[in-house]
């Protein structure tokens, strides 16, 4: 039996997950050059018809995620809050909402929490606030039509 000579390997946890990548030249196998076969799992990465897989490495790290983060929701979309746009902001003082008029600093940024904020002025200083609290303000000209 020929030895394998895996160019890499590693393993991901996810929880109490842990998923073990191991990366084989695609050369060895037959495959083009610069591309990978992978086994996950100590198990082949192959095409759904039985043929072996190889993949180049700008396509390794999207499969590399999609292997370990299977049965994680993605982000939602992010919500339509140009920058900049006038608008009001809820917010909570005394368990009662509070509604302030400002403006956006940013575009909507996921946060590490996975909640879309946005980035605005409140009281001369700047305050990340959660998308769901803020209502953008439609655009008005300075001209009225009379």
């Amino acid at each position: 039996m020929q030895k394998r000579n895996f160019s890499a390997s590693f393993s991901v946890r996810i929880g109490t997950k842990r998923t073990r990548f191991e990366l084989l030249p695609a050369e060895e196998h037959g495959g083009p050059e610069g591309a990978y076969r992978v086994r996950v799992d100590r198990r082949w990465l192959d095409l759904p018809d039985g043929s072996q897989r190889f993949v180049h490495r700008e396509a390794l790290a999207a499969l590399i995620a999609d292997c370990a983060l299977d049965g994680l929701p993605e982000a939602s979309p992010a919500p339509d809050i140009p920058f900049p746009s006038r608008v009001s902001v809820r917010l909570w003082v005394d368990a009662l909402p509070r509604y302030i008029g400002t403006w956006t600093n940013t575009a909507p940024i996921l946060d590490a929490s996975g909640r879309w904020v946005v980035n605005v002025s409140i009281d001369g200083q700047r305050h990340f606030v959660s998308c769901e609290d803020v209502t953008v303000h439609p655009q008005r000209s300075a001209r009225h039509d009379r």
